[in-house]
């Protein structure tokens, strides 16, 4: 069963920071697997591929969409809805056979949320093309890496788990 959970950037953003000692390399200490919302197709792939992290890890998936709401609206009312809240969403998730939880986090921009978006340390599946120049992906991707998430980016194209 899929579940739903809205989250504003203000409860994104206080979480403890716990630092490791001496600059070591921690292992992944994931609550959850988290699936990163690009598109709706890469979001797919990398969900199927995220399922088997989750199986194996034997914890959640959870599927987060950070939506930036303008300034004119209030952070809190965006307008219209995400595509992960979509009929046509769920329904292509679960004829794939994926369970997941659903966050969207209401930020004013993605890129400052991003890394506080999922706890420290954790499993971040990323779904999208591969391009020769760099990416919207290719940044987050690097914003998590910088925050100490351990990201692997799946290759929309190439997936066929």
């Amino acid at each position: 069963m899929t579940t739903l959970t809205l989250q504003g950037v203000g409860a994104a953003s206080q979480r403890p920071d716990v630092g490791c000692p001496n600059d070591c390399d921690p292992p992944i200490q994931s609550d959850a697997v988290y699936v990163l919302f690009t598109t709706i197709d890469a979001t797919l792939a990398a969900a199927r591929v995220g399922h088997h992290f989750a199986t194996a890890m034997a914890v959640p998936l959870t599927l987060v969409h950070l939506r930036s709401v303008p300034y004119p609206l209030p952070v809190d009312r965006p307008a219209g809805v995400s595509p992960l809240e979509t009929q046509a969403f769920l329904d292509r998730l679960d004829a794939a056979g994926v369970q997941a939880q659903i966050r969207i986090v209401l930020c004013r921009d993605a890129y400052r949320t991003i890394s506080t978006a999922v706890p420290r340390h954790s499993l971040v599946v990323v779904g999208g093309r591969r391009r020769w120049w760099p990416s919207r992906i290719d940044r987050w991707r690097r914003v998590l890496d910088s925050a100490g998430h351990y990201v692997v980016f799946v290759d929309q194209e190439n997936s066929h788990a």
